[in-house]
């Protein structure tokens, strides 16, 4: 899908009438993507453009920096996903404390009407805004009365009766459910990781392993629970199956936690080269083994089961919209 323009609030731009959605959107998952849609099928059914209003960053990381809540994308990446959702542009919103003490009534006069007139905006039902997060729905179905605007706050998309969240996410992510997150976000959970030195132990039994660092450890990205892993490695824009092993690995003493991945039929050099790891399924847990040969045996066969596993196809869609 063509991505949309990406607009900084902070630039003058006049943009008339339109319907937006309005949120963080974090790993833009199956309920996000509902929102956006509802809010396209209005604009489109008004014959107005349709926009996905954001933030540069999650709230949480200037109110709650110490808060253990690892995110599903980085926040560069959260953007390029939304420009690629099917609306028309994607307004980014600095935020700031600035912006973040903003009265609820002054944050939608001052910020989401500053540049046009809204005409439609849908929420989730939880949805809250302005200083202290102390605006909510009804506070924005009466802002929107008196201001020609329609809003819609919708309940959680569900997936097996259950609804679809990010806390929800993380939570299976957590418990090593990887192909139940593939689900709930419409393809596969991935990290960015920059490949590093390791300890070659991997080498010396004959398959070579990648030593991988999270690209942007700062943004706290969710790397899934331990254990090894079918995953697809994106080298240089090419896509390779892997084995990937998460945690620490006992057999050797002293080791601390790491991320390695294998990559199958993959002849070269992946030191300082930048990847994206797409976590498709679960293999096994991490466990100590009674002997190296044990070892050895057990990993060849995570390899053979990765050989014939099949690539998502979500993938390439996905890598076309984060180039």
């Amino acid at each position: 899908m063509p991505q949309s323009k990406v607009i900084s609030f902070t630039d003058s731009v006049q943009i008339g009438e339109f319907v937006c959605a309005i949120g963080v959107f974090d790993g833009l998952h199956l309920g996000h993507q509902y929102i956006i849609g509802e809010a396209i099928n209005q604009a489109n059914s008004l014959g107005l453009p349709a926009f996905v209003i954001t933030f540069d960053k999650d709230p949480d990381e200037l109110f709650l920096p110490q808060r253990d809540q690892r995110k599903l994308v980085s926040n560069a990446d959260r953007i390029k996903l939304l420009s690629s959702s099917g609306v028309d542009d994607v307004l980014v919103l600095p935020f700031t404390k600035e912006l973040a003490g903003l009265e609820p009534s002054t944050f939608l006069n001052e910020v989401i009407a500053r540049h046009g007139s809204p005409r439609g905006i849908h929420v989730g039902t939880n949805f809250h805004y302005g200083y202290k997060a102390s605006g909510n729905v009804d506070d924005l179905k009466s802002w929107g009365s008196e201001h020609q605007c329609e809003v819609f706050a919708h309940d959680l998309y569900t997936a097996e009766k259950l609804p679809i969240s990010s806390t929800r996410i993380r939570k299976v992510l957590q418990e090593a459910c990887v192909e139940e997150a593939s689900k709930l976000l419409g393809r596969p959970h991935y990290i960015r990781a920059l490949v590093s030195r390791g300890r070659g132990r991997g080498r010396e039994m004959g398959f070579p392993t990648a030593n991988l660092e999270l690209t942007s450890p700062c943004e706290n990205i969710l790397r899934p629970a331990d254990g090894v892993y079918f995953a697809v490695v994106v080298v240089e824009g090419k896509l390779f199956k892997a084995a990937v092993s998460v945690g620490v690995p006992s057999t050797f003493d002293d080791v601390p936690s790491t991320i390695e991945a294998h990559l199958l039929d993959f002849d070269g050099n992946l030191y300082g080269k930048s990847l994206q790891v797409f976590f498709c399924e679960y293999l096994r847990e991490m466990r100590p083994f009674d002997s190296v040969d044990e070892l050895m045996h057990t990993v060849q066969s995570n390899i053979e089961q990765a050989r014939v596993a099949c690539i998502p196809e979500s993938i390439n869609a996905l890598l076309e919209c984060l180039s």
